[in-house]
């Protein structure tokens, strides 16, 4: 084994010699407002950029010249150090690493006499010894493992979002595998003239290549001294669900290893509640003229307790992801000094998602340091080609922003608010084509362009705060990704809804009123899960590309294990009742969560995509269409 290059910010190991001569406490105390809510504080998260190469037959400049291909987009992932480690001419790993939290930076790869790994995400959940980085705790946990059944059971007990490779010497195989709902990118990559295979977080203009996302439907593994038989990579999934799209993406080069003992059984919340919002609404005694819905729901035992177990556990996933993140803001995380500087942002349009994180993670940041509301505006599309003198910023999201910061101002008044306008023009939007096509890239179509777009310069943070020049300092972004999936919140569900009630109320395909609408949440019901099961290949790893792109860590606290298996016991009649229209029936259990928290301006604020919000897309284009701006 050779270590090619290594590189690490010195400043990174000067420190860790002054952390080791300094008591626990003292090392939180100097770090003043950063450090005092910091609960783990010598555990590791690693944001990083990981690639892995096999070579079908011992070339090694290819693998080195596909690494080149995508190594600046892999070291700004990491940017606080990298390195390549070949194995045996065969393999290559490289390993950059964004250093969030602990005593010391753990370094990637990591090569011992079992294994070498590389791995990048956020592990929450406890152990014996907390000042044991979430890598080395990983490593040895794999290495205790003694067949691969051991190894896939083994990461289906991990909590967060994750992308792994590893390599288990005495079996010669490469292991690989996201997490089960796809939060962190991992790109299967296959060489169709060399027969070689590679693993990457980003992908990039691959010569003579087919690149997928990798489904993160289990454990994947790849014995080294079958690489050139057709059947090279092996599937053993987390659970028994449909596998024929990944069937029809691997061809005959996949082969599933589906046993009974393999199976895991999905996780289910053990909360059942009996209510129905129908029922609960058309009730003859269901509220006084002057009452609202929200009110009305809101007397319902049941769906008071619902909402009370939902915020409880989202509080726990924002508490998780806020204060294991590093007590250093980007500009002093080199020197490693003091600050109260903005470590967390969160990507804010001042619509109900973003405004609930923003709402909560004001308990768990300490009071002197500031959250970063980030609000992207574009340039809107001049199709007339006028010259315009000055452009208008106030795109819908900007405005609906600013009265949401209002209303947050109103319930926080003792938090600073730093609210940043990030303002781009279509020629900025332009000098950045290549960098966004390469990653959101192997995605193609608008959606990807416009939404890639928004979260890659949301997510940059240089823009205005109060009229002054203002950039991002916070090193994780908090999103509100998964959202609209679980609780109903796009257009189509409330099209599928209302279609199907409409359906059976003009031709009389039932008897009574109550039976249209059980027939109408049966195909919402069937809609939700049709996108909860899609979100991972369409939203989730190409937002991880983007936005880590910027050296900033995504993290999506509404895709906590625990709060989407709550959802999910939800029944569809229990998250949305579309009769109440846009900005209420919509995300109906979401919206009563913020109006227990004092959020009735945002309770009912009408959903409104990203792209369309920011004015990034073109409402004329068709959002499924081949995108020709990350064609050229």
């Amino acid at each position: 084994m050779l270590y090619v290059s290594s590189t690490i910010l010195p400043s990174c190991l000067v420190v860790v010699d002054r952390f080791d001569e300094m008591p626990r406490h003292d090392v939180c105390k100097q770090f003043g407002a950063g450090g005092t809510r910091i609960t783990s504080f010598s555990r590791v998260f690693t944001m990083c950029g990981i690639f892995c190469y096999l070579c079908a037959n011992n070339n090694t400049s290819d693998g080195e010249l596909a690494l080149e291909t995508c190594r600046d987009r892999l070291k700004n992932r990491g940017p606080n150090h990298d390195a390549i480690l070949w194995y045996e001419s065969r393999v290559l790993f490289y390993g950059s690493v964004l250093w969030h939290q602990g005593v010391s930076l753990c370094p990637q790869p990591i090569d011992t006499d079992e294994t070498v790994l590389i791995f990048n995400g956020d592990i929450f959940q406890t152990r014996e010894d907390m000042q044991e980085s979430d890598t080395r705790w990983l490593l040895h946990g794999i290495e205790r493992c003694a067949d691969e059944n051991a190894v896939l059971k083994l990461l289906v007990s991990w909590r967060g979002p994750f992308s792994i490779v590893f390599l288990r010497k005495r079996e010669n195989r490469i292991y690989f595998a996201r997490d089960a709902i796809g939060r962190n990118s991992l790109l299967l990559g296959l060489v169709a003239d060399s027969g070689d295979i590679f693993i990457s977080s980003v992908g990039g203009p691959f010569a003579s290549s087919v690149v997928h996302e990798l489904p993160p439907n289990g454990l994947y593994f790849i014995d080294l001294k079958r690489m050139n038989e057709p059947s090279c990579v092996t599937l053993l999934p987390w659970t028994d669900d449909d596998c024929t799209q990944i069937e029809q993406m691997f061809g005959n080069a996949l082969t599933i290893q589906l046993k009974n003992e393999l199976v895991i059984p999905q996780q289910q919340s053990t909360v059942q509640q009996n209510f129905n919002f129908h029922q609960l609404l058309t009730a003859a005694d269901a509220s006084p003229p002057e009452e609202g819905p929200f009110e009305t729901l809101l007397k319902c035992a049941a769906v008071n307790s619902t909402c009370n177990q939902l915020l409880s556990i989202l509080r726990k996933s924002i508490q998780e992801r806020i204060t294991n993140t590093t007590p250093f803001c980007k500009l002093c995380v080199a020197s490693q000094s003091p600050c109260a500087h903005p470590k967390v942002g969160i990507l804010f349009s001042g619509g109900i998602d973003c405004t609930i994180l923003a709402l909560l993670a004001d308990e768990f940041v300490p009071e002197p340091v500031p959250i970063e509301l980030l609000n992207v505006a574009f340039e809107k599309v001049n199709r007339a080609n006028v010259q315009r003198s000055q452009i208008d910023w106030n795109v819908p999201d900007r405005l609906t922003g600013l009265s949401t910061l209002e209303e947050l101002q109103r319930i926080k008044p003792n938090r600073k608010w730093n609210f940043v306008e990030i303002n781009i023009s279509r020629h900025e939007l332009n000098e950045q084509r290549k960098t966004i096509s390469n990653l959101v890239f192997p995605l193609r179509n608008v959606l990807d362009e416009s939404l890639g777009a928004a979260l890659w310069f949301a997510s940059k943070g240089v823009g205005v705060k109060g009229g002054e020049p203002y950039t991002s300092t916070s090193r994780v972004l908090l999103l509100g990704s998964g959202a609209d999936e679980l609780f109903g919140g796009y257009t189509r569900h409330k099209t599928a809804f209302d279609r199907t009630l409409r359906l059976h109320q003009e031709k009389g395909l039932t008897a009574h009123m109550d039976d249209a609408f059980l027939k109408a949440y049966e195909a919402l019901e069937e809609e939700l899960n049709l996108d909860w099961r899609r979100l991972p290949s369409r939203n989730l790893a190409r937002d991880d590309r983007v936005i880590s792109d910027n050296g900033v860590t995504p993290r999506t606290p509404y895709l906590q294990e625990d709060f989407i298996a709550l959802v999910r016991s939800l029944k569809a009649s229990q998250r949305c009742y579309h009769p109440l229209g846009p900005g209420i029936g919509d995300k109906l259990v979401l919206r009563l969560c913020a109006y227990k928290l004092g959020l009735t301006q945002a309770s009912v604020l009408r959903k409104r995509a990203l792209q369309f919000g920011s004015r990034i897309a073109d409402r004329k284009q068709n959002a499924t269409d081949r995108s020709a701006y990350l064609e050229d």
